[in-house]
């Protein structure tokens, strides 16, 4: 995937509730960015790192600026998950993702759904399903990719969404993007987040079903390239 703008290089010199970055661009210009909203405990937004802006072309946004990308342990991480769904499609498209390989089509699901938490649907001729919530996770330790760092009240209610589905017959995934290149595998984890890690594992044992892929990443693109591990 290209992004839409070339990107443009900054530092970060002041972040505002993990919603708003200060970054200055050049020696005399500092502008304002939005950036998701990250857990605090990974600690992506700090003074001093570099972060990748992308233009935002709309006249109703009071912010020009949305971070896109930022440097940390010297790897590039790819921080917008508003390009989640796109990077499923086109490795999709090309073949990569060996769960869905029984499936011949994929679609965005759209607002105003019955389905409202899933965010992409797979199907075949034999109107088999699977429903799927793709998400970005970044938290390095060690070696690996580590999960889950939280969970907030929407995955809460994708769960019991997804627990009808599979009643219906349909297959459920979530379906992790790691979106930097110094990753090994990714990890289950039990420390970060204990109340949270408790209720994925009840989840899994209850036929919700995990994969992972990672991506290469530059200034320019970034694209899934390969399937993780995902260690227990």
């Amino acid at each position: 995937m290209q992004f839409d703008s070339e990107l443009i290089k900054g530092e970060i010199i002041r972040c505002y509730k993990n919603l708003i970055l200060d970054v200055k661009i050049n020696a005399e210009e500092v502008v304002s960015a939005f950036c998701p909203e990250l857990d605090a405990k990974q600690n992506i937004y700090k003074v001093g790192t570099i972060v990748w802006l992308l233009p935002i072309n709309k006249i109703s946004n009071r912010l020009k600026y949305e971070a896109v990308m930022v440097q940390k342990d010297g790897a590039l991480i790819m921080i917008s998950p508003n390009y989640a769904q796109t990077l499923v499609e086109e490795a999709f498209a090309k073949g990569l993702l060996q769960e869905f390989s029984r499936y011949s089509q994929l679609r965005k699901v759209g607002a105003g759904e019955n389905i409202k938490y899933a965010n992409l649907e797979f199907s075949n001729e034999k109107e088999e399903y699977a429903y799927v919530y793709a998400v970005s996770i970044y938290n390095k330790q060690g070696a690996n990719v580590v999960f889950p760092s939280f969970l907030n009240f929407f995955e809460m209610s994708m769960f019991g969404e997804f627990a009808n589905l599979r009643k219906m017959g349909y297959e459920t995934y979530v379906l992790l993007i790691v979106p930097r290149m110094d990753c090994q595998d990714i990890k289950f984890s039990w420390t970060i987040e204990p109340a949270a890690a408790a209720r994925i594992f009840d989840e899994a044992k209850n036929g919700l079903k995990f994969c992972g892929y990672g991506c290469t990443i530059d200034d320019k693109s970034i694209n899934i390239t390969q399937s993780m591990n995902i260690l227990y």
